[in-house]
């Protein structure tokens, strides 16, 4: 007997560990605010997520034009730092977007 209750236990205590401390506080009936941003910023988010796509899209056409696997590894390196560079811009503008 003691081997049932223990394990129920043991299953109550891990489910409730992997519950974020946010979910133990969410109310439905007031929702939290949604990041609202000035028309310029989001253009201006915009005009640089164009700018590195733009840049993206070069680094890969090299990339496909280069024939030394040596050199193409240094544009991977490149196009890796735009993509990271890019997408906190694209998370960002996608949450804005939901937000309008």
């Amino acid at each position: 007997m003691r081997i049932p209750a223990l394990s129920s236990l043991l299953m109550l205590l891990a489910g409730c560990s992997v519950v974020p401390p946010a979910a133990w506080t969410f109310n439905p009936t007031s929702p939290a605010p949604r990041e609202a941003l000035a028309m310029a910023d989001v253009v201006a988010l915009t005009d640089r997520a164009a700018q590195l796509q733009l840049q993206r899209h070069e680094i890969r056409a090299r990339i496909a034009a280069e024939p030394d696997i040596w050199a193409r590894q240094r544009l991977y390196a490149q196009l890796h730092a735009v993509g990271m560079a890019l997408s906190p811009i694209e998370r960002r503008l996608a949450t804005v977007a939901a937000a309008r």
